[in-house]
């Protein structure tokens, strides 16, 4: 019977074959072309992305000279050597610069000569020393640079601004250098899409002077050179400076696997659907219905181990997202923001605020003597202060309450919907609040207290201008005799 159904139907049989062949190529090609692009696609954002977050660097490390070159207590260190500034924002022992992600920080005189500087641990004196006359040699006859620059092989983000008073751009009375350095390490944190990433100087490049009427400094160009090598995606990203000379090379390599493994599984599909019409056409008078059903059980059972074991590794990745996060938004020691998840989210909250037309206060914080608690008891000791101030004001603020901890000693608030009357009073509580905390030191108790500094939206138009306010009143608060809050009501 099979036989004779096969023979009157052969030149049927051999059509349907013909005509599945043709189609089983046609989708390959089709298959292979679109995945082609998508690895393309994957690709190129890869390298987008890499590109953008140096970038961001570039512009982060100018953003950060903007805010300190414009602070008036900036200003006040350069005119009269005040080291209540350093001794506030550098003290000895602090991670400053490492929590701004910051290699260094100089500051100079109208004269070129350096009134400040800060290394990170990782550069030696001799190191700091060199590099502080290389970069004040070559940007001597430039006031404003947001660039990259090579020195000894290797390339460090730079940032030069003029010092001056608040809202007096034209007064300025020196300049601040800060930056970062650019190696193999940093790069790698940038991305971890490839298998490989390469750092190359050239340490024949440099800053020069060029023709403009601010005389300032632009961003870097970029050029992307791509190639294949033995299933390998090889691509070097070239960074230029101004002038159109190379800075430095980034080469990364990606492996090429989602279009081979495309190709291997789609040859894998068509050959075993081939076989099994095949089978189907020469069984198809009384197989074709056991053959359907025991397909679709196995199918099934494939399709619910798949789905349960994606649904555990979804799981997994968001776990380790939400770990990954808390690492890099959160202060290590007194688990509050870091003080630029605090800038990102305090933004935010101030572009909403003068969108909706609402109310927004910050509250900065400031905890009184705290070197005596490091001089006297020990750096552990200062630690447990941190984190029993940190905890108590954790625990007497709404969960809409940004807390942020911008360095050091100092924390500071951001809260919602409150007008300044509403945030002076809860500021209040939290002082009293502390007052409240106690801490055994040999046989002691220490008492915490702490300064504040309120200030609201009202005629600011950023929310720098918000914080700097609030900075103020704080210092106010210092003089006043510590263990305040002040806000612009107390002058009014």
């Amino acid at each position: 019977m099979k036989n004779s159904f096969i023979e009157r139907n052969r030149k049927l049989v051999n059509i349907l074959i013909a005509i599945f062949i043709v189609f089983s190529l046609l989708s390959f090609l089709i298959i292979t072309n679109i995945y082609s692009k998508l690895e393309k696609n994957n690709r190129d954002a890869s390298i987008s992305n890499l590109i953008y977050k140096i970038k961001s660097q570039i512009e982060y490390n100018h953003k950060i000279a903007l805010e300190y070159s414009s602070s008036d207590e900036v200003y006040e260190f350069i005119e009269n050597g005040n080291k209540d500034y350093i001794y506030k924002n550098f003290r000895q022992g602090s991670y400053t610069l490492e929590d701004l992600d910051l290699s260094y920080f100089i500051l100079i005189d109208k004269k070129n000569n350096i009134k400040y500087s800060n290394f990170t641990r990782d550069i030696n004196k001799e190191e700091s020393a060199n590099f502080s006359a290389f970069i004040l040699e070559k940007l001597k006859d430039i006031n404003k640079v947001n660039e990259v620059i090579i020195y000894n092989n290797q390339a460090y983000y730079i940032a030069k601004s003029p010092i001056y008073k608040t809202d007096y751009e034209d007064n300025s009375n020196g300049f601040l250098y800060l930056g970062s350095k650019i190696d193999n390490n940093v790069i790698k944190n940038l991305s971890k899409d490839f298998i490989n990433i390469k750092f190359i100087s050239n340490p024949k490049a440099s800053i020069k002077k060029i023709n403009s009427n601010n005389n300032e400094a632009g961003p870097v160009k970029i050029k992307v050179k791509s190639k294949i090598v033995n299933n390998i995606n090889i691509n070097e990203i070239s960074f230029y400076d101004y002038n159109s000379k190379i800075l430095f090379t980034v080469k990364v390599k990606k492996e090429i696997h989602l279009l081979n493994d495309i190709k291997k599984f789609t040859i894998i599909i068509f050959l075993c659907l081939l076989i099994m019409t095949i089978l189907s056409l020469l069984y198809i008078s009384n197989k074709y219905t056991a053959q359907v059903k025991e397909q679709n059980e196995s199918i099934d059972k494939i399709v619910k181990n798949k789905t349960s074991q994606m649904k555990v590794t979804i799981e997994d990745l968001k776990k380790t997202n939400k770990h990954l996060y808390e690492i890099a938004h959160t202060d290590y020691l007194t688990k509050t923001m870091n003080r630029r998840n605090f800038f990102i989210h305090a933004q935010i909250n101030f572009t909403e605020a003068k969108k909706n037309n609402e109310l927004l206060c910050v509250v900065m914080i400031d905890i009184d003597n705290f070197k005596k608690f490091n001089d006297k008891y020990g750096h552990n000791t200062g630690d447990r202060v941190l984190t029993l101030f940190a905890d108590k004001i954790k625990q007497n603020i709404s969960e809409k309450t940004i807390l942020g901890r911008l360095g050091g000693e100092e924390f500071a608030l951001v809260i919602k919907n409150t007008n300044l009357e509403d945030a002076i009073k809860k500021a209040e509580k939290l002082k009293k609040k502390i007052e409240d905390i106690e801490l055994k030191v040999d046989d002691k108790i220490l008492k915490i207290t702490a300064s504040f500094g309120v200030s609201d939206n009202q005629n600011c138009d950023n929310i720098d201008e918000m914080l700097q306010k609030a900075d103020k009143l704080l210092y106010t608060a210092k003089e006043s005799g510590r263990n305040l809050v002040r806000s612009r009501l107390n002058f009014c």
